[in-house]
């Protein structure tokens, strides 16, 4: 029987695995962009539904919608290792159907000390059903890089630079001299945080109830404070934005500023940078706020997969 790979089309690919949103950008597709929570509730075959190894779960959106998820990347740092296989296919199953996937990709994680763990686990041969429908899917890592480094690809770098990469979970502080890498410290102040703040001080607005995190994130992404219809957490929101900034984010930023006082460039990436009111402090500070900055990321990686792919291609066709 002639192997099913061998007769497709190969698709370069990143693989942002983020504590708040996973992100798959794969060659020819829209980006996938998906809350990061696993469910094993009972459900038709929805985007992000997954059937694999005689186990059924659920990724993303409709996952959180049940209010019945058993994991997410946030709750344990192994999470973003040990469940990437599972949060990958549960991207791929956001996608048009295909009875065939041979992805070669370049994915990001906090920590390269996990590199070779996270290889053992993505890569290989599956057959899932994805959203319903049968898939062979075959998985080859290329390389893991460290968290944001997809942003730099590409960017004609500065000579000293220091980027600031809010995201959901970590806020993580770079420091680069001729594109080497000197510092790459995570701290666990990211924007979780400020939504957990938020939800806390809305019981008043929402009948005694805490608020929901991902309605406030959805919100806030969108740049605005209408939590729902009725519920505007505007004032909570300057508030909580002020505390956070105070209480967490404020010794980083500074250790940002020094760096600026050397000389160095000062860039930000992540979510975190769209926060309605916290771009502009920033650029008043003199970051310089990349495009996209949510999606930077998973850009690069991409880019970074195709790069490879091509040499590969090229380095094979020369023997």
């Amino acid at each position: 029987m002639s192997n099913i790979h061998t007769l497709q089309k190969i698709f370069p690919a990143g693989f942002d695995n983020g504590y708040g949103s996973l992100k798959l950008l794969v060659e020819g597709f829209e980006v996938v962009r998906v809350p990061s929570y696993i469910s094993t509730a009972e459900m038709e075959d929805v985007p992000g539904r997954v059937v694999f190894n005689g186990t059924a779960y659920t990724v993303g959106e409709s996952a959180y919608r049940t209010g019945n998820y058993f994991d997410r990347n946030t709750d344990n740092n192994e999470n973003k290792v040990n469940n990437a296989l599972l949060t990958l296919l549960g991207a791929l199953a956001h996608l048009p159907h295909r009875k065939a996937w041979h992805l070669k990709l370049v994915v990001s994680l906090h920590d390269v000390a996990l590199a070779d763990e996270l290889q053992k686990v993505l890569n290989g041969e599956y057959q899932p059903i994805l959203a319903g429908k049968q898939s062979d899917v075959k998985v080859e890592v290329l390389k893991v890089v460290l968290e944001g480094m997809g942003a730099l690809f590409g960017h004609p770098l500065p000579k000293k630079l220091t980027i600031l990469d809010f995201g959901n979970g970590t806020t993580l502080y770079s420091r680069y001299n001729q594109g080497k890498r000197e510092v790459h410290t995570a701290y666990p102040i990211g924007v979780e945080v400020l939504i957990d703040d938020i939800s806390q001080k809305m019981k008043h607005l929402n009948g005694g109830k805490i608020g929901d995190p991902s309605k406030i994130r959805f919100c806030l992404e969108m740049g605005h404070t209408r939590y729902s219809r009725d519920i505007d957490i505007k004032d909570i929101y300057s508030a909580s934005l002020k505390d956070w900034y105070e209480k967490y984010l404020k010794k980083v930023v500074n250790l940002t500023l020094d760096a600026k006082h050397q000389g160095d460039e000062i860039w930000a990436i992540g979510g975190g940078c769209l926060l309605p009111g916290f771009k502009k402090l920033l650029e008043k500070n003199g970051f310089k706020i990349l495009d996209n900055p949510v999606e930077a990321n998973v850009s690069g990686l991409l880019e970074m997969a195709k790069t490879i792919t091509s040499k590969n291609t090229t380095t094979t066709s020369l023997k």
